[in-house]
């Protein structure tokens, strides 16, 4: 008898597991309010038994809107990073803790980082001096 209950203890156990998600980080959002998604740079997407995966190939800006008040959540997530829709829930799922994600700047080129070609046509050309 205690041989039985060990051998359904253990299938039990292994069931839980097949069941679980493990991340460093991550975040659950009501995907019954979700409308859509952007996400800026290359990914894969599979589907799941209870809805879809999609794994970035890349670090990109994730935006996430939402059907009510025209909200939106964004996120910057790295390569490897997963988003995953299982049943009602969407989950972020994160391969680094969520203060490694904090320092991140966003996908998009800052000012700094455009050349001097594109900062220049941003800048007017300054007076020139004339003699009379």
């Amino acid at each position: 008898m205690a041989e039985q209950n060990n051998n359904e203890n253990a299938v039990e156990t292994q069931v839980e597991t097949q069941n679980q998600t493990e991340a460093a980080s991550g975040i659950i959002i009501n995907a019954s309010q979700m409308q859509s998604i952007d996400i800026s740079e290359r990914f894969t997407r599979s589907k799941t038994t209870n809805g879809w995966r999609v794994q970035l190939e890349a670090s990109a800006r994730v935006t996430i809107n939402f059907m009510t008040s025209m909200r939106k959540f964004e996120v910057v997530l790295m390569q490897g990073d997963i988003i995953e829709r299982d049943g009602d829930d969407l989950i972020v799922l994160r391969n680094k803790p969520a203060d490694e994600y904090r320092s991140q700047r966003g996908v998009s080129k800052s000012p700094l980082a455009r050349t001097s070609n594109e900062r220049s046509a941003l800048i007017p050309d300054p007076p020139q001096e004339s003699t009379v």
